[in-house]
């Protein structure tokens, strides 16, 4: 965790701002000895206590979460990469995702938004490809006409599933790369 870099942050806007421990934490509304070990890291403001001293020093919350966050570009890969459980799990590449993405989205620095994207992404394709199956599946209890029969929509989602699997590997190499916008062409669902 990065906690001594949140306290040093806290610090700098503090000294910035020309107020001293005394004064930020009566204006934040906390405890003088809570903002001393805020400061030295000792302990890690959550909740209130953090909007709070956001506040008072006017800068926005989300300046101050980026310090609180690991970073972490292993967990970015296997989220990205538990996607591929499709292939094992119905619907594994969003539920394995999200799974992670809930459970970290906070911790670590860059799964909300690599979260979303890969959702979005991942509930887009699952549309498409189940939609592709229904129709299959339709077509065998309705005898529709030939253009859309089983034998046609198979290599259709096939290929669908092997450009996901694609997609996903080009999305690893990226991240692997450092790049930090991936999964870009879907629709925003989440």
């Amino acid at each position: 965790m990065s906690k001594g870099l949140l306290a040093e942050k806290i610090g700098a806007l503090r000294k910035s701002k020309g107020l001293s421990q005394e004064q930020l934490a009566d204006e934040s509304s906390i405890n003088l000895r809570t903002l001393q070990r805020i400061e030295a890291g000792s302990t890690e403001p959550r909740g209130n206590t953090l909007r709070s001293i956001a506040q008072v020093l006017d800068i926005p919350i989300e300046e101050l979460l980026d310090f609180t966050q690991e970073v972490n570009p292993g967990f970015l890969q296997m989220m990205n990469l538990a996607s591929l459980s499709f292939w094992l799990v119905p619907l594994g590449n969003l539920f394995i995702p999200l799974i992670l993405w809930v459970l970290k989205r906070e911790k670590v620095k860059g799964v909300d938004q690599l979260g979303r994207r890969l959702l979005n992404f991942q509930l887009t394709w699952c549309f498409i490809i189940y939609g592709f199956l229904f129709l299959t599946v339709l077509c065998l209890f309705k005898q529709l006409p030939f253009f859309i029969s089983p034998l046609l929509i198979a290599p259709v989602v096939l290929s669908l599933c092997l450009l996901n699997t694609i997609v996903i590997l080009v999305a690893s190499f990226q991240l692997q790369r450092g790049r930090e916008r991936v999964y870009s062409f879907a629709f925003p669902i989440l």
